[in-house]
Formats: structure tokens, sequence, C-alpha cells
């Protein structure tokens, strides 16, 4: 088998959604709240599904600081959502297999006849299985709104769904256009490559 026009399309394509899906799950720019002062004064938060980036935290006068870093929560378990648990290894699962469909694409490229009809209709199945996994997890990430600290970003009053006064930031779009993309390029699998000739005509002499 080689690759049809449709074929280097779809090998490109995968692999630009497959690294958008890694940068929006990775970074945690999902969703921007603030944390208000005593004094009135605004600190951005940001919430992905198992980062976040700037945090209170008390001192050792029982004052209250905002850290401006950002980082992974210290344990899964410490992650603040059951549903942010389950949508980060949801996403995180698409992710891997996005990137590893998108990978055997690019080889195929440069090695051809690698890829038979068997091997092209599994990449097409495991693609879309990685495009609904994404797909899923960031379906079920607003679950996690109710949680207190985001509640404390978002106004008091973001509950499941509902993002309060929180907006969405770019790592979340760059996640859902990954996903869309890898569910298009499964679609694209079915005519992303071509027997090649004489396979064809041996077949036909035995008919």
């Amino acid at each position: 088998m080689s690759a049809t026009c449709i074929g280097k399309f779809w090998a490109v394509t995968s692999f630009v959604a497959s690294i958008a899906t890694a940068i929006g799950f990775y970074f945690p720019y999902w969703i921007q709240g603030y944390y208000v002062a005593y004094d009135g004064e605004k600190s951005p938060m940001y919430f992905g599904t198992f980062r976040r980036c700037s945090y209170p935290r008390l001192t050792s006068d029982d004052l209250i600081e905002i850290v401006d870093d950002c980082g992974r929560y210290s344990t899964f378990l410490d992650i603040p959502s059951i549903w942010w648990q389950i949508s980060t290894v949801v996403v995180g699962t698409g992710a891997c297999l996005s990137l590893l469909v998108s990978l055997t694409g690019l080889i195929a490229l440069c090695i051809r006849d690698i890829i038979t009809v068997k091997i092209a209709r599994g990449i097409g199945l495991v693609q879309m299985t990685a495009g609904l996994l994404i797909g899923g997890g960031v379906a079920i990430y607003p679950n996690g709104w109710s949680a207190t600290e985001v509640r404390q970003a978002c106004g008091g009053y973001s509950d499941p769904y509902v993002l309060g006064d929180c907006v969405f930031c770019w790592a979340f779009y760059m996640t859902s256009v990954g996903g869309g993309l890898t569910l298009l390029c499964a679609a694209l699998t079915c005519h992303s490559f071509h027997q090649k000739h004489q396979y064809r005509n041996v077949l036909a002499s035995h008919v």
C-alpha cells in the first residue's frame, strides 16, 4: 500500500492534531479566573485537568499570598474533582493514541508499502477511539467546576457547565480542535492508501 494525496494530507493533519492535543492537554490554561484579595487586587488563576497556575497559600504570619507559578497537583488524588481525574485519564489516553497514530502515518510517508489493508483499517479505528476519548474528556471537564477552589476563582457561583466569572483559555480550545481534527482524520483513512498496480494485476490474473 502507498499513500494517496489524501493519505499525505491525512498524515500531516494527524500529526498537527496530535501535537495540538498534547500541548493543550499539558498546559493548564483551560479556564481563567481571578483571586480577589481583601484590598480588591485581582490575581489571575488558571486551571487545567491536572495542572494549575497561581494559587493562594498561607504564610507563616497566617496571611494569604498568591504563588505565581504553574505546576501539577502533588498526587493524582489531589486533583480537586473526580471529574477532572477522569478527564485527565481519558484525554491523556486519547492524546497518546493520537500521537502514536500520527507517528505511524509519518513513517508510512517515508517507507512505502508498510501499510496493509488491515493495518489501515486498524489505524482508522484506533484514531477514531482517540478522537472520541479526547472529545469525551473535554465534555466531562466542566463537571469539575463545582470544586471549591474553582468557585473561589469564578466569582463563587460556578457549577457543572456553569462557568461563572471564569472564561475559557487557549489550551481548552486547542485540545478541543485537536480532538475534532483527530476524528476527521479517522474518516480519511479509508482513502489514504491504495494498493499497488502490480498487486492488483496479480489478483486479477487469478480470477
